[in-house]
């Protein structure tokens, strides 16, 4: 057996197969092909070999005696205890050529392997420091959101708009003078600076009076969901017919003590205790803009020669999704795409991205957990699992058979947070983001005749693996 390294992290496994063990294989071919046929004058599977051979030809043996070959050359590959630790998925069958009946010829495996590669710097990144302050703007945006629910809508005694002030109106579009689809609408109700339209549509309707027609010119943005209308200018002609205020409670202690917020009873523990739950909710998303950025710096800067299989299976798992939901809602998969705002060739483009940025991040979060000795330890698995078993009633031995692969990865990623956090370089402004690093080199490769692409699988920390060679050609009917 001869092992290559080729492109895209896989190995080559090249084999020497002689004329005498294709002919013994021949002859197993012989005894399973013929107990699925009848020839004319014989039991089924009685025919001799050379009625066999005068009625379907020789050629019609040798898929199944290539896949014979095959399976028993699997069987010398995973023997290499070593070699097999490497392979990710399912082996591609590859007959080399010059094949031929009465001649040795060799035969190839070609599997993905987990890629090796050199980690990029991973700690001291700079990274704009955390902002955690939180204004009275912010403390009265929440508490007025805990008031909106007693609100009442109110004809403003001014019918003039302003920003925040809901407005019930008419509008007509049109792009070069022509009406477009779904540009026009009666007594459409909007709250103005809700951002709900777009730009520039709603600050150009602050100001206006009710019965007032005017005409608002917008630009509708490049990436807008219906793709004739992106980037072109539009005129919208709008006729304001009235406009209403939101009038809120007046806030007191008493109506405070009625909310029931954190055992607030005053309007000051009430304003207290919705600081302290920004503040919380601040520190959770300013950790988690932190984190994004220093791995989006660390991926930009890796080498890696990722592993078709890898991006593969994130792509059929991206696509699931969607052709679930078009499932649900009885559309056909490529109009649900069309509603989304895309093309299917533009959902293709999304969803390998994707998945080479996913593929990408597993495998480098894998190796820095693998280098820092980040993998939970038993004892803090059986502590997730226990956890678990008071809120659903569950035996933490049924938790642990149930979901050892989620704590497992849960509790890694929570490790890998903070240790890139805890290593990070806060600075004061956002730091000039890196280059990204070149793709690695391809490694030529020799060329060869093969068969339709094998199944993939991604190799995953917790799981055993499998590996098997695809059957190589059509069965002979």
């Amino acid at each position: 057996m001869k092992v290559t390294k080729i492109e895209h992290s896989q190995l080559k496994l090249t084999f020497d197969v002689t004329k005498d063990e294709f002919e013994k294989a021949l002859d197993k071919a012989f005894e399973t092909k013929n107990k699925e046929v009848t020839i004319k004058g014989f039991r089924k599977g009685a025919a001799p070999r050379s009625m066999f051979e005068k009625t379907y030809g020789i050629e019609s043996l040798f898929t199944e005696a290539l896949d014979v070959i095959f399976n028993e050359k699997v069987k010398e590959a995973v023997a290499d205890k070593e070699l097999v630790e490497k392979f990710i998925g399912r082996f591609e069958p590859v007959v080399e050529e010059g094949f031929a009946r009465g001649k040795d010829f060799q035969v190839s495996l070609v599997i993905d392997t987990y890629p090796e590669f050199d980690l990029p710097q991973y700690k001291g990144i700079e990274v704009k420091a955390k902002d955690l302050k939180v204004s009275e703007k912010e403390v009265k945006a929440a508490i007025d959101a805990l008031l909106k629910k007693d609100a009442t809508m109110e004809k403003k005694a001014e019918q003039v708009i302003a920003d925040g002030d809901y407005a019930v109106f008419d509008f007509v579009g049109s792009v070069d003078g022509v009406e477009f689809p779904g540009g026009k609408a009666d007594n459409y109700e909007l709250q103005i600076g809700s951002g709900q339209f777009i730009p520039g549509f709603e600050d150009q309707m602050i100001g206006m009076k009710a019965e007032e027609t005017k005409d608002i010119n917008v630009t509708f943005p490049q990436n807008y969901g219906q793709a004739d209308l992106a980037g072109k200018a539009a005129v919208f002609k709008v006729t304001v017919h009235e406009v209403k205020e939101e009038k809120f409670p007046e806030l007191t202690d008493e109506y405070v003590k009625g909310l029931n917020v954190n055992g607030a009873s005053t309007k000051a523990e009430l304003k207290a205790a919705k600081k302290t739950e920004l503040e919380a909710a601040k520190a959770q998303s300013e950790k988690d803009r932190q984190f994004d950025y220093i791995v989006n710096q660390i991926l930009d800067a890796a080498k890696v020669d990722m592993p078709k299989s890898m991006i593969q299976e994130r792509v059929d798992q991206f696509k699931a999704q969607y052709e679930q939901q078009a499932k649900m809602y009885n559309i056909p998969f490529e109009k649900f795409v069309e509603l989304m705002g895309t093309t299917i060739e533009q959902f293709n483009d999304q969803a390998n991205r994707q998945a080479e940025r996913q593929a990408l991040f597993n495998v480098v979060a894998s190796k820095i957990i693998e280098v820092e000795k980040l993998a939970p330890s038993k004892e803090a698995i059986e502590a997730k699992a226990e956890e678990d078993s008071k809120l659903n009633k569950k035996s933490k031995e049924e938790n642990l058979q149930n979901n050892y692969a989620r704590y497992y990865s849960d509790l890694a990623y929570q490790a890998l947070v903070e240790l890139l956090l805890s290593n990070a370089k806060e600075v004061a402004e956002e730091p000039k983001k890196a280059e990204k690093a070149e793709a690695p080199k391809k490694t030529a490769a020799k060329k060869t005749t093969t068969t339709k692409k094998a199944e993939t699988a991604e190799k995953k920390p917790v799981a055993k693996k499998t590996t098997t060679a695809k059957k190589t050609t059509k069965k002979a009917e």
